[in-house]
């Protein structure tokens, strides 16, 4: 018999390298879930939402004005989808979140009635109109 040298001592058994197939297939199968647009569209705006209030957490720790961070997120998601998208779908896109947002703020403001009772004593920017006096005639 011969005798193993050293070298075949601390030699271990060579073991076959095998890729690991993932079954794309079946693991969707398990699953089973059908993606519609409404669920792409509460993922995307959850993630939104969920980006805006960590920079506000953010921004609230930092010792610039709060107005002055949030200008400067917006910028730049303005900034990049002009940079992004054709200038008629950017333009679009701010025209409607503009007026979807002071749709929204108007019947937002509404639910408080201490707007309407609190006197002013002069006319302030932002303050809040009678409805008659938003009307306009053309």
């Amino acid at each position: 018999m011969k005798k193993k040298t050293d070298k075949e001592k601390n030699k271990k058994p060579k073991k076959k390298k095998s890729a690991e197939i993932v079954d794309f297939i079946n693991k969707s199968e398990e699953k089973n879930k059908i993606q519609t647009e409404q669920a792409e569209i509460r993922k995307m705006d959850n993630l939104a939402k969920e980006l805006v209030e960590t920079y506000f957490k953010a921004s609230r720790k930092s010792f610039l004005d709060m107005g002055y961070c949030a200008y400067f997120f917006l910028f730049r998601l303005l900034q990049r989808m002009i940079f992004q998208f054709s200038y008629p779908l950017y333009k679009h896109y701010l025209d409607t979140t503009t007026k979807e947002i002071l749709a929204n703020h108007k019947s937002w403001v509404h639910e408080f009635k201490e707007w309407d009772e609190t006197p002013s004593e002069r006319k302030l920017t932002g303050e809040k109109k009678e409805d008659h006096e938003n009307d306009t005639l053309h």
